[in-house]
């Protein structure tokens, strides 16, 4: 005896400048037949529409029935059990470029459109990562964690087998999508590179410092003024000042009184 059970949706359509149009067609999805009364409703902006589901045969007593939204080929979201979830959205993704050897480093995945909320999964090199790297003997060189909640991979010290291409996607019942794959570049450390470095560096402090003593002593850095005055005459101590005239050409003495 074929099972006849009617599901009703009421919609209410919010898109601006047309009608919505909802096109149904009947089809047989493994066990379940199902059929519409209204295979093409049309309903003005800003009005419901009752939307009609009829299973007419189903072998089993109780059907899943989901209601999609598709455009582009793609579904947007779906109603079902009296709610609405809406497919994510391509994620946000950040992905450090280079990090050095041994250092921590954190992968983020954010997605806000998708209802109910997203799990996030993250791939290397188009291969799925665990939650736990200590978990698997194949990523025993690898040290991360991933939080399939908040979406964040965090590496507590990467390693050179580490270096890669990173994407993160995005689920839910009612979909996925995936953000654009991001290399990520572990590199060593040149620790000879950088003790060589700071050595030249220092001796390029000494150098200067002792150019700057030596000019110091040799007088390079006095004004004009202190050469002046290192060079001006001592003053006559027997309290005769020398002066020379026009008329005589040569000088003469006048002799001063202290009282």
């Amino acid at each position: 005896m074929a099972l006849r059970q009617r599901r009703r949706l009421q919609l209410f359509a919010w898109l601006p400048d047309f009608c919505l149009m909802l096109l149904f067609r009947g089809c047989l999805i493994g066990a379940v037949n199902l059929k519409s009364s209204n295979q093409n409703p049309v309903v003005q902006e800003f009005e419901s529409a009752v939307l009609s589901c009829v299973i007419t045969d189903s072998q089993t007593n109780n059907p899943r029935i989901e209601w999609k939204k598709i455009k582009d080929a793609q579904t947007s979201y779906v109603f079902f059990d009296n709610k609405i979830q809406v497919k994510p959205v391509s994620p946000v993704c950040t992905v450090p470029k280079a990090v050095p050897v041994g250092k921590m480093a954190t992968l983020y995945c954010q997605e806000k459109e998708g209802y109910p909320q997203p799990h996030y999964s993250w791939y290397r090199n188009d291969e799925p990562l665990p939650k736990d790297s200590r978990a698997y003997p194949r990523f025993k060189n690898s040290s991360f964690l991933i939080n399939s909640e908040t979406g964040t991979l965090v590496f507590s010290a990467v390693h050179k087998d580490d270096s890669g291409r990173y994407y993160c996607t995005a689920s839910n019942d009612a979909g996925s999508a995936r953000c654009a794959e991001q290399h990520m570049e572990v590199y060593d450390l040149n620790i000879g590179g950088i003790v060589g470095g700071i050595l030249v560096v220092l001796a390029v402090l000494v150098l200067i410092t002792v150019g700057i003593c030596c000019a110091y002593r040799r007088g390079y850095f006095l004004s004009s003024k202190q050469n002046e005055e290192s060079y001006k005459s001592p003053g006559r101590p027997d309290g005769v000042n020398y002066i020379r005239t026009e008329e005589e050409g040569d000088f003469r003495h006048k002799s001063s009184f202290v009282i």
